[in-house]
């Protein structure tokens, strides 16, 4: 026996307050079929409710506007709401007014981001059915772009996880290190007030701190016991050589990379290394980074040391503040550590 699958129609959201709109608009596209897919309906009978239905239903790929309503700008304040406050870029929206005079066509256009203006009056049922369709197949298409785009920054970030995962393959005895450092680190960031594109940017950027690691002797890299002096001194080099991989991109990711890669070692009281920075000199991100890198890699075995209990790591970040670390970043790691052991739950192994 084959089962049918289940058909999802277009969501058509009509938000006038005139019940006789409701009603005909429904009767002209209520038969309406596109890409083999039929149309339903949600009503809402003013900008306040239509707001509402929006938030209720984020799959809406047409709203049909009326301008006049409870207010002479109720269409045009929910065309603002949906753009700005709900940054919904995807539905498409349409005016529909029979006060055109109250509403401008040329001015609405150029001051708000509708995709089709229309009279009521002037507003045929086959002109009706034209403009959903084509309103239809451009919200199919944005879609279709940002699913291509989610897969293009997918692949990205799994290229990134990938190359910050092979350097420090070389030198850990488990995996997973990156992802935790980029995560932790862009939930830091968020919480110190980061932009959402600039702590999304930061769980990336963070992930290729070790990157330089390469260029480093494995026999170094994976020595059980205590580094010599001149040992020491080559694997401090790492943070060079991953600024210098990294530091001749034009894109932000890649040169916030490269300033984390040099200065994550760089210690808070001016003592760390390559350049001996302090405090606030040491560029923000490095220092959030240096927190979490030293944070997950004490609860990590490695090949010279055993996986430190949590306490213990906590009494070595506190008694830490304000000489190796950043007490600002050690206080919100600390606040938070509870969900950041959730976060990071499915990561370590």
């Amino acid at each position: 026996m084959n089962e049918e699958k289940e058909i999802t129609p277009w969501k058509i959201l009509i938000i006038d307050d005139e019940l006789d709109i409701h009603t005909v608009t429904t009767m002209t596209l209520k038969r309406l079929v596109f890409q083999e897919r039929p149309v339903s309906f949600v009503h809402a009978y003013s900008g306040s409710e239509g707001l509402a239905c929006m938030k209720a239903h984020t799959d809406i790929a047409v709203a049909l506007l009326d301008v006049v309503m409870e207010t002479d700008s109720a269409g045009l304040d929910i065309v603002r709401s949906i753009r700005e406050d709900l940054n919904n870029t995807n539905v498409r929206l349409i005016i529909r007014t029979g006060v055109p005079g109250s509403a401008p066509e040329e001015q609405v256009t150029l001051d708000y981001d509708i995709n089709d203006y229309q009279s009521k009056i002037d507003l045929t049922a086959q002109k009706l059915r034209t403009i959903i369709i084509t309103a239809l197949r451009s919200y199919q298409a944005l879609l279709t772009i940002q699913k291509l785009n989610k897969e293009i920054e997918n692949t990205q970030k799994e290229l990134i996880y990938t190359l910050g995962e092979i350097a420090e393959s070389r030198s850990i005895d488990t995996s997973y290190h990156v992802k935790r450092v980029g995560l932790i680190s862009g939930f830091i960031a968020k919480k110190m007030g980061y932009p959402s594109e600039e702590f999304d940017r930061l769980e990336l950027s963070a992930s290729m701190h070790d990157l330089g690691k390469l260029a480093i002797d494995d026999r170094i890299l994976n020595k059980p016991g205590p580094l010599s002096t001149e040992e020491f001194e080559q694997i401090k080099n790492h943070s060079v050589f991953g600024y210098e991989i990294l530091k001749n991109s034009d894109r932000t990711l890649l040169r916030e990379a490269a300033t984390i890669a040099y200065e994550h070692h760089e210690n808070y009281d001016g003592t760390g290394y390559p350049q001996g920075l302090k405090g606030d000199s040491i560029d923000r991100n490095s220092r959030i980074v240096a927190v979490v890198d030293v944070f997950d890699a004490l609860a990590t075995k490695r090949v010279y040391k055993a996986v430190w209990p949590q306490d213990e790591i906590i009494e070595f970040l506190i008694s830490e503040r304000g000489k190796k670390f950043d007490p600002e970043v050690v206080d919100i790691l600390l606040k938070y550590i509870d969900e950041i052991n959730i976060l990071i739950h499915d990561l370590i192994v």
